[in-house]
């Protein structure tokens, strides 16, 4: 982590701007947009306790969100707390956020969370943008 590296205001509303979006886009049954929010060379890593533990990498990263939005039965809403940005020494950004997880398979849209998890985030700029480096999913809690 860094000692007394900073980061602008515009670029902290930036990188929670992005991590947000990624799930508003999901949420909203958009999921194969978010691709375009990875550095090209972007990772997705579900951890252990996941549905489907692995990692989704570069080039991939488009089709996997293009199979997420195609899962029109599937409902969700991903809500993120606990937001901390850290600027990092090597110039990317960390950005931890807590998330609880609503998803319904079906059309009873069962409301209680499915998961809670870690997400963490490195960003990385591409141009004037910042884009997801790596993303780790972490599960702390998952319903049976």
């Amino acid at each position: 982590m860094a000692g007394k590296i900073s980061l602008s205001v515009d670029d902290r509303l930036a990188a929670i701007d992005l991590v947000n979006r990624f799930f508003f886009l999901v949420d909203k049954g958009r999921a194969a947009e978010t691709a375009a929010l990875f550095a090209a060379d972007g990772s997705l890593t579900f951890g252990p306790g996941s549905p489907k533990p692995g990692t989704v990498a570069g080039g991939d990263i488009p089709a996997a969100m293009t199979a997420r939005q195609a899962q029109t039965h599937v409902t969700t809403r991903h809500v993120l707390s606990n937001q901390t940005v850290t600027p990092l020494d090597d110039g990317t950004i960390a950005v931890y956020s807590l998330l609880t997880l609503f998803r319904s398979e079906d059309e009873t849209r069962d409301s209680y969370p499915a998961s809670i998890a870690d997400i963490d985030d490195i960003l990385v700029r591409v141009g004037a943008d910042w884009r997801i480096k790596a993303r780790t999913v972490s599960p702390v809690f998952n319903r049976a």
